[in-house]
C-alpha cells in the first residue's frame, strides 16, 4: 500500500527526533497544553489526544487580524482554502462539488445550511471567539457523518472569575472595510455571562459588497467547579453579493469588477448575484466532570432564512423577460432540531483506567424553497411556470446515531481506543411538478488507535478509522430532476472513507511545540458532476481515490524577543478506480468530443501538493511586537485528466502591534506584494474554439492593507 511509505517516512523522522530530545520543563502554557472539547471526553490536554487536532485561541486570532474563519484556518497543514464566488475550504482534499468541507460548529450548533449544507464563513464573527479546534481527521465516532470530512469546532467566550471584562474594538482597511466589536463577560458567584456584538462592511476587492451583523447571549449556572448549565441566543446576518465566473479576458480587464461586459465583441453587462442570509440559534447544554463519570448534554434549534437572487440579465436589454432563464429569486428556509447526549465512567483496577463512553444523537432538518420571477411580468409563461414548479421544494433529512467509545489506560505510557457508531439517515424530497424522491443510509463508522506516551507531554499514536459522509440535499434534487438510469436517487451511496493515520506529538517547553501527522486515506464513491452525451446532469457516484500526505507544526519562542512558526503539508490525491465523462481532445477544438474516459491514476483537482507558512515574530521591549507570514502554495490540477494546472505562488503577510495598559493599535497588511492569483475551474478539461481553456477564473484577494484599535476595561 503506497500510503504506507508516508507512514515509514514519518517513523523515521520519529525516531530520530524522540532520542535527541528529552522533556522539557514548562515555560508557558502553549496550544499543546490546552484541554480539548472536540473528542467524546473534554479532560484531555492536546498533546495528549491522539488525533490530528490544531487549536487556535482568540489571543492567536487577533493577533493574525482575521476577518473570517476560513483566514483562521486556511494555514493549518492540510487545509486549502478552495474558493470560488464564496468561501470554502477543504481538508485533505475531500470536499466534493456543490457540497460543505467539513462540519462547522458554533457552540455545539452546526454553522452547515441550506440544500448543499454550506457554510457561511463570513457570517461567524471572529470577534467573539474563545478558541477554534480543528480537526483534520474524521470526527464522526463524537459528531455523526457530518463530520466524515472534519471538523471546525468554534467555542465562543464565557465569563471568568472577576470583575466584569469588557473589550472594544474597531479597524478600517482597504476596500472601504468597516469592522467593529464589542462585549461584556463575567461571572458573577455561580453564574457566567456573556454578551457580544459585532458588525462589518466592506465593498470587496471586485467590488462584492458584504455587509454583516451579529449578536450573542451566552449565560450559565456553575453549582460547581465540575457542574455547568448553560445557554446560548445568537443571532447572525450577512448580506453579500457574489460574482460569476470569468474568462479570460474578463478577468484581465475587469479583475476587479463585479458587472463586466460579456466579451470583447459583446458590450452586454453581466450582472452579479445577491444573497442575504440570517440565522437565529439557540442551545441548551449541561456539563458534569466528576471524579470518575462525566455526563454532557446538549440539545439545540435553529432557524435559517435565505434570499438568493440570480440576476445576471438585469442589465441586458434583449434578454427576454419571459424566459425560464431569465433572473429569477429563491426563498429558502431551514428548520434544524438537534439533541446530543455522552456520557462514561472510569473505572480504576490497579495500573490499568477502563473509560467507556455511550452517546447517541438525533437531527431533523426540514428545508423548503420557494422559486419566483419577480422581474417578469405576469402571468409567468408555461416555461417559467414549469421552471417554479421544478425550484419549488420541500425536503426533510432525518437522522439518528448511537456510538460507544472506549478507552485503556496502562501505566502512564500506554492506551488503547476503540470506538463504534451507527447511524442511520432518511431522505425526503419533493417538488411541486410534482415529483418525490427518497432514500434510506445505515452504515457502522469505527475506530481504533493505540497510543504510546514516551515521556510526560508526548503522544506517539497509530489510527486506523472508516466512516461514512452522507449525500447533502442537494444531490438528491438534481436525481429527482434529472432522473433516469445513470442518476437515480436509490444509487446515491455514502462516500466510504477508510483512513490511516500516524502522529507524534511533543511540548519540549516554550522553545518548541511539536506535532507530525502521516495519513493515507481511501475513498470510495467519491462524488463528481455526471455528464451525458449533451449535458449536465447533477451528481453520482464516479469511484475511488486516494489521499496521503504529511503534515508539520512547529512553533515556539526561542528567546524573549523572538518566537517562530512553521507549518507544512505535503499532499497527493489521485483517482484510484474511477470514471468520468470529460473532453477528449481533436486535432481542432471542433472535433473534441466528451466521453467516458478511465481517469485511474489522475490527481484529483485543486489539491495543491505542497503547502507551507514560515512565520517570525519578533518582540520589541513589552509592548511592541512584528510579526511576519510567507506562505507557499504548490501547483495543483484543474481538469480531471490534469492537461492544465494552477501553477505555484508565493505571497507575504505583516502584522505590527503597539500594546500598553488596556488598549492595542495594529497594522496589517495581507498580500502585501499584491500577487494576482485566480482559481480555475474547468473539470471536463473544454477548450474555446480557438483552442484557449475554457476556464472559469476567481480573483484571489489581493494586497489588503488595514489599521486598528482594541480596548479593554
Amino acid at each position: 500500500m503506497k500510503g504506507l511509505k508516508l507512514i515509514v517516512v514519518l517513523a523515521g523522522i520519529m525516531g530520530i527526533v524522540m532520542p535527541r530530545w528529552g522533556w522539557a520543563e514548562e515555560a508557558e502554557t502553549i496550544k499543546l497544553q490546552e484541554i480539548v472539547v472536540t473528542a467524546p471526553r473534554t479532560d484531555r490536554k492536546l498533546v495528549e489526544t491522539p488525533a490530528s487536532i490544531t487549536i487556535i485561541t482568540g489571543e492567536e486570532i487577533e493577533e493574525m487580524g482575521a476577518k473570517s474563519i476560513v483566514e483562521v484556518v486556511e494555514s493549518i497543514p492540510g487545509i486549502v482554502k478552495d474558493s470560488d464566488s464564496r468561501d470554502r475550504v477543504t481538508f485533505r482534499g475531500n470536499r466534493g462539488p456543490q457540497s460543505p468541507g467539513v462540519l462547522v460548529l458554533v457552540d455545539g450548533v452546526p454553522a452547515n445550511t441550506g440544500i448543499s449544507s454550506y457554510s457561511e464563513y463570513d457570517a461567524i464573527p471572529v470577534s467573539d471567539i474563545e478558541r477554534v479546534e480543528v480537526l483534520r481527521s474524521s470526527g464522526s465516532i463524537a459528531f455523526g457523518p457530518d463530520a466524515a470530512r472534519g471538523v471546525i469546532n468554534i467555542i465562543t467566550k464565557k465569563g471568568k472569575e472577576g470583575p466584569p471584562q469588557v473589550k472594544s474594538g474597531v479597524s478600517y482597511g482597504s476596500w472601504n472595510t468597516w469592522e467593529g466589536s464589542a462585549d461584556i463577560t463575567g461571572r458573577n458567584a455561580k453564574w457566567d455571562y456573556a454578551l457580544s456584538g459585532s458588525v462589518l462592511d466592506t465593498d470587496g476587492y471586485e467590488e462584492d459588497h458584504k455587509q454583516r451583523g451579529a449578536a450573542r447571549f451566552g449565560v450559565g449556572y456553575n453549582s460547581s467547579e465540575d457542574t455547568r448549565i448553560g445557554f446560548n441566543l445568537s443571532w447572525r446576518k450577512v448580506d453579500y453579493d457574489t460574482i460569476y465566473g470569468k474568462t479570460k479576458w474578463q478577468v484581465d480587464n475587469y479583475r476587479r469588477d463585479k458587472i463586466f461586459p460579456k466579451s470583447e465583441t459583446d458590450p452586454t453587462l453581466v450582472h452579479n448575484r445577491e444573497n442575504e442570509d440570517e440565522n437565529v440559534a439557540m442551545n441548551l447544554g449541561f456539563r458534569n466532570e466528576g471524579t470518575d463519570s462525566f455526563i454532557n448534554g446538549f440539545v439545540s434549534y435553529d432557524h435559517t432564512d435565505h434570499v438568493y437572487k440570480y440576476l445576471p440579465k438585469r442589465l441586458d436589454p434583449s434578454a427576454s423577460k419571459t424566459s425560464s432563464y431569465y433572473d429569477y429569486q429563491e426563498d429558502r428556509d431551514q428548520d434544524r432540531s438537534l439533541a446530543r447526549i455522552s456520557g462514561g465512567y472510569h473505572f480504576r483496577f490497579d495500573e490499568i483506567k477502563y473509560t467507556p463512553t455511550f452517546g447517541a444523537d438525533y437531527e431533523n432538518i426540514e428545508f423548503d424553497q420557494k422559486k419566483t420571477y419577480p422581474w417578469s411580468p405576469l402571468p409567468p409563461s408555461s416555461s417559467q411556470e414549469t421552471a417554479m414548479a421544478k425550484g419549488t421544494l420541500d425536503t426533510e433529512r432525518e437522522r439518528w446515531g448511537l456510538f460507544l467509545s472506549n478507552e485503556l489506560d496502562f501505566s502512564e505510557h500506554w492506551e488503547l481506543n476503540f470506538s463504534g457508531r451507527v447511524d442511520s439517515v432518511d431522505y425526503d424530497v419533493r417538488s411541486k411538478e410534482p415529483k418525490k424522491v427518497t432514500n434510506d443510509h445505515t452504515d457502522f463508522s469505527w475506530n481504533i488507535t493505540p497510543a504510546f506516551h514516551p515521556v510526560p507531554d508526548s503522544t506517539l499514536y497509530a489510527s486506523v478509522s472508516r466512516s461514512y459522509w452522507y449525500p447533502v440535499l442537494q444531490y438528491y434534487k438534481y436525481a429527482m430532476e434529472y432522473g433516469d438510469d445513470q442518476n437515480r436517487a436509490e444509487d446515491l451511496e455514502a462516500e466510504e472513507y477508510l483512513t490511516y493515520e500516524l502522529g507524534y506529538k511533543h511540548y519540549f517547553g516554550s522553545n518548541l511545540s511539536l506535532a507530525l501527522t502521516a495519513y493515507y486515506m481511501k475513498v470510495k464513491d467519491k462524488f463528481l458532476s455526471l455528464y451525458d452525451e449533451s449535458d449536465w446532469k447533477g451528481y453520482s457516484n464516479v469511484g475511488e481515490s486516494e489521499h496521503q500526505g504529511i503534515e508539520v507544526e512547529a512553533t515556539g519562542r526561542l528567546w524573549p524577543y523572538f518566537g517562530y512558526r512553521f507549518l507544512a503539508a505535503y499532499q497527493d490525491a489521485e483517482w484510484d478506480d474511477a470514471t468520468f465523462r470529460a473532453y477528449i481532445w481533436g486535432e481542432t477544438p471542433a472535433e473534441d468530443t466528451r466521453e467516458n474516459v478511465d481517469i485511474s491514476g489522475e490527481k484529483v483537482p485543486h489539491v495543491p501538493d505542497f503547502t507551507s507558512t514560515f512565520g517570525l515574530d519578533f518582540y520589541f521591549l513589552d509592548y511592541l511586537k512584528f510579526s511576519t507570514d510567507v506562505n507557499y502554495y504548490g501547483k495543483q490540477y484543474i481538469d480531471v485528466l490534469n492537461r492544465y494546472e494552477i501553477n505555484d505562488y508565493v505571497t507575504a503577510d505583516a502584522m505590527l502591534s503597539y500594546t500598553r495598559k488596556n488598549y492595542k493599535i495594529w497594522v496589517l497588511g495581507n498580500n502585501i506584494f499584491d500577487r494576482e492569483v485566480e482559481n480555475k475551474f474547468n473539470e471536463t478539461g473544454k477548450r474555446n474554439a480557438d483552442g484557449s481553456p475554457a476556464h472559469l477564473y476567481y480573483p484571489i484577494d489581493g494586497r489588503y492593507l488595514e489599521v486598528g484599535v482594541t480596548i479593554d476595561l
